[in-house]
């Protein structure tokens, strides 16, 4: 019986580490975030002067509106390097963001509810990621928004339109394959 109890406290806590971590409100509002899907027709329009910005990224790169008008599809993930379901999912996004570079896609991560930014400077070098990472500032900033979970991944197309609903909670690197699939295909 003890055995059994065990069994159904371990398989608990690693649906909820596995779920997402807590985080504040990045802005003053709080709403809440929508549940995953891949198949709402939901779109969110946006100002065109949003897509106008420069961010520097954690490794110093300069990171701007061009990573929307040069790609199909744009997976902005908001994350920290103290969520455990954020931090491992990092390797199958880094594998995500170099098997999709070719196709019109790029990964945008989104450092988010974390203090240590040289941390996660290291975290970043150490991990060996290649995708860009920003601080929730000018468009990243706008769609941070209402997340109230981390990791929460949202996807947008050229025009920085949102597609379909924001994903909360850490998926396995075939779940965002088959999302990345069907959103490129949406997008087209």
């Amino acid at each position: 019986m003890k055995k059994i109890i065990a069994m159904i406290s371990a398989m608990l806590m690693a649906a909820f580490l596995l779920s997402g971590c807590a985080v504040a409100a990045v802005t003053a509002e709080e709403t809440s975030a929508p549940e995953a899907t891949a198949t709402t027709d939901a779109t969110e329009a946006i100002d065109a002067s949003a897509l106008s910005f420069s961010l520097t990224t954690l490794t110093g790169d300069t990171l701007d509106q061009s990573v929307f008008t040069e790609n199909k599809l744009i997976m902005v993930n908001y994350w920290a390097t103290w969520c455990s379901p954020c931090v491992g999912e990092i390797p199958d996004l880094q594998k995500i963001s170099v098997a999709y570079a070719d196709k019109g896609f790029a990964l945008v991560g989104v450092l988010t509810g974390d203090d240590d930014v040289d941390g996660a400077k290291q975290f970043i070098s150490d991990q060996g990621l290649t995708y860009p990472i920003v601080l929730p500032e000018a468009f990243f900033a706008d769609h941070a928004t209402g997340i109230y979970a981390i990791p929460t991944t949202m996807f947008f197309d050229s025009e920085g339109n949102q597609i379909g609903d924001a994903v909360v909670g850490a998926k396995s690197l075939e779940d965002w394959s088959g999302l990345i699939d069907l959103l490129m295909e949406r997008v087209g």
